[in-house]
């Protein structure tokens, strides 16, 4: 439990100093290493000094990174309560809480919409099923968060990406109608497509085939081309955010809706910004996004539906972040040696850490995708595939 602060001192003061001073200490082990390294041969005696002080220096590394994890998540939390449950009474919770909030939301909103149930939630909002009574027809209705809708400046940012993203006509992006105002609540109407994520489809099945991964790979570019067209990031692309059915068909939802004034950076990854698992190194520092992140976020779905897994993983959305910018995935060849080489430079070149060592443009990508398939249909063995031609840079 973190300790009532001083008048004046924020845990988000303390964080920003914790950050600020792990990044230096970081720097000096790198420093550290190089005088090793450079005065191997001169002093025995300096060299055993230096290095008891690189492993001082490493301890205090972890330590910092184990209360910059702890703050991380108590301030997460702290939100998560602030967003989720301003409406609803004391002494509510699990069950009773969900079921208050909804009843608040649907008696807002009932003079056009009949609320039917919930579909799920996450850090911009709470998504429902309801009945639209003008249009006559099923919708998906996002009910924004409290801090979007008490911040005016996000709230005019986030109409502008709505008006933006109701451009986009494609059948592999979710159509949005509207963002509107009832009884103080601020959300967004949408197309109501149902079928599981591409999450629930991996922890199903497991490894995707070749063939149904690219097929989903295929729509997923044909969505973001389309997006990107229209000037539309998404910036949180993720297989929770791909929707399929039955039949197949594909639909990516939340375009242009991740983005908002306040959260940014480290501490807001899972919250609103983006899922610390699929976001670019540039997207985690804080500067600018463009195609290319979200061509990042591509690669590690890429990952996933060949490997079972993300390459990234750790104890909070710090911990994650801080691989994403600073260290090495294993190779997804190495991870499951059946898969085409090709393949596998294909996911290299995506995860680059730098953009312009990314594919440029989502079409592209798509090329390479279509090489790749024009192959695995001519029944070629992984090993005659040509070799990667993608180099992995820091």
């Amino acid at each position: 439990m973190i300790p009532d602060l001083p008048p004046g001192l924020t845990i988000l003061s303390i964080l920003s100093v914790i950050v600020t001073f792990g990044s230096m200490t970081y720097i000096g082990v790198k420093i550290i290493n190089a005088i090793v390294n450079w005065r191997k041969r001169e002093n025995p005696q300096e060299l055993l000094e230096i290095k008891k002080e690189n492993k001082t220096l490493k301890d205090r590394i972890e330590n910092l990174e184990g209360l910059v994890c702890r703050l991380d998540g108590e301030i997460n939390t702290q939100l998560e309560k602030s967003m989720w449950w301003s409406r609803t009474g004391p002494g509510l919770a699990g069950n009773s809480q969900q079921m208050t909030a909804m009843m608040n939301i649907a008696g807002a909103l009932e003079t056009r919409f009949q609320v039917m149930q919930e579909l799920g939630r996450g850090g911009m909002g709470i998504v429902f099923l309801a009945y639209d009574k003008q249009l006559k027809e099923n919708v998906a209705i996002k009910v924004l968060s409290p801090m979007l809708s008490n911040d005016s400046e996000s709230l005019e940012r986030m109409r502008r990406e709505v008006t933006a993203a109701r451009r986009i006509t494609h059948m592999n992006v979710i159509k949005i109608y509207d963002i509107a105002e009832a009884g103080g609540l601020h959300y967004i109407t949408m197309e109501y497509f149902p079928g599981e994520s591409l999450r629930q489809l991996i922890r199903r099945k497991g490894v995707l085939s070749l063939q149904e991964g690219l097929q989903i790979a295929f729509q997923v570019c044909d969505g973001l081309a389309a997006a990107h067209a229209q000037g539309v990031i998404h910036r949180d692309l993720k297989s929770q955010n791909v929707i399929l059915n039955e039949r197949g068909q594909l639909k990516i939802i939340d375009l242009g809706l991740a983005r908002t004034n306040q959260l940014e950076g480290m501490t807001a990854t899972g919250l609103i910004m983006g899922t610390p698992e699929y976001m670019s190194p540039e997207q985690i520092l804080g500067k600018r996004t463009d195609e290319r992140s979200d061509l990042y976020s591509l690669g590690i779905m890429l990952y996933e539906m060949f490997a079972g897994k993300v390459p990234f993983t750790g104890d909070s959305a710090i911990s994650i972040g801080f691989c994403h910018v600073k260290e090495n995935f294993e190779p997804l060849r190495f991870v499951q040696p059946q898969v085409p080489a090709h393949l596998s430079a294909i996911v290299d070149r995506l995860l680059q850490k730098d953009p312009a060592h990314r594919y440029q443009s989502v079409q592209e990508l798509r090329r390479d995708l279509e090489s790749l398939h024009s192959l695995a249909l001519s029944e070629l063995q992984p090993a005659s595939i040509p070799k990667a031609t993608a180099t992995v840079r820091n």
